[in-house]
């Protein structure tokens, strides 16, 4: 959650600036995201809901860096013992990016970064918690309604590679997964 306000701050922060000659961008939208972590999927289903929001400044013309933040929050049942299971998996992303010119009213995008992503989940009365470093990578496609004004679909994964105790074992997790989304956004 901390780093779902930092990412607020920072958005907020990028409005307030002077943008020259439009080199600020913000969007806010929703993803499809499935999970990279079959255990994951088998607990709270193959594809949840994914709020995000982004804030990118152009550095040179068409090279770019970012800042991205996202979540997944989801709800299951222990399939052995009945009782409730939740899960919330937390990403922030920082890293840089390339866009074409616009083709009329269509600019595409690349992008990469580094993750922060963090998992807490609450089973049976206990709760657990961890996080990791891991990498963001996505393309995207934007449609400006008017000069400042987008919409957009993105396409990207984004994985973190831990382990976790469960009882006296570790066990391999994946924080993150696939992600297909849309956008809407604006330049300033």
């Amino acid at each position: 959650m901390k780093k779902i306000a930092i990412a607020i701050l920072v958005l907020s922060l990028g409005v307030l600036l002077p943008g020259a000659g439009k080199k600020f961008s913000a969007s806010i939208g929703a993803a499809a995201f499935v999970s990279g972590d079959s255990g994951f999927k088998s607990l709270y289903g193959d594809v949840q809901f994914s709020p995000e929001i982004k804030l990118s400044y152009d550095l040179l013309p068409h090279f770019f860096i970012w800042l991205g933040a996202g979540f997944v929050s989801a709800t299951g049942v222990v399939p052995e013992v009945g009782d409730g299971i939740k899960a919330t998996q937390t990403f922030l992303s920082l890293g840089a990016g390339w866009e074409t010119r616009r083709m009329g009213r269509l600019q595409a995008d690349l992008a990469a970064a580094l993750l922060m992503a963090g998992t807490k989940e609450k089973a049976m009365g206990v709760s657990a918690s961890k996080s990791a470093p891991g990498f963001d990578a996505r393309a995207g496609l934007r449609y400006f309604l008017r000069d400042n004004l987008f919409a957009g679909v993105t396409l990207g994964y984004a994985g973190a590679w831990t382990t976790v105790m469960i009882g006296d074992r570790e066990k391999d997790i994946v924080l993150g997964g696939l992600r297909l989304g849309g956008m809407v956004g604006f330049r300033f």
